[in-house]
């Protein structure tokens, strides 16, 4: 069982944005140029080929490897399963957060796999998408969902 977390471009950035969008790029890269990963002391994000080409994007080396592509009609999703090995989150919830500053229309916050009610209580995620459905009641459900929750705070 795991959880899914991220957010979507929706509407998609059309090739007209891209300066926009080189802006949002910009201002994620300066904020974490310098990061390390707090475990393994490695560099938070690398940048994978040259910037001007079609196939060059950003790497967060955490989680599951969230990516941000270099063109803007390419951005469509930024997401990672949250792992017992990384706290994931805080990446997903920043880059939200600073792309909802530039594209307030498009970007929408989702969490797979449990209750988004639950996900935006404990990490304050502001417009969370509701499309998963209201927080379940049935207590072994709840359980569950609230004792994984609890392992992954603890590693924070």
């Amino acid at each position: 069982m795991g959880v899914d977390c991220g957010f979507d471009v929706y509407p998609s950035l059309s090739p007209q944005c891209q300066g926009l969008y080189e802006a949002f790029l910009e201002e994620v890269i300066q904020k974490y140029k310098d990061a390390l990963h707090p475990n393994t002391g490695e560099r938070l994000i690398q940048i994978i080929g040259t910037p001007e080409t079609k196939n060059a994007y950003v790497f967060f080396n955490v989680g599951e490897g969230p990516t941000l592509p270099y063109r803007s009609e390419y951005f469509l999703r930024f997401e990672s399963k949250l792992v017992s090995r990384d706290n994931v989150m805080p990446y997903l919830k920043e880059v939200y957060q600073i792309a909802r500053r530039y594209f307030p229309d498009n970007v929408h916050f989702w969490a797979a796999g449990t209750s988004p009610a639950l996900v935006r209580l404990l990490d304050k995620i502001p417009d969370i998408r509701e499309e998963e459905g209201t927080v379940r009641e049935d207590h072994e459900y709840v359980y569950k969902m609230l004792q994984e929750m609890r392992r992954l705070a603890k590693e924070d």
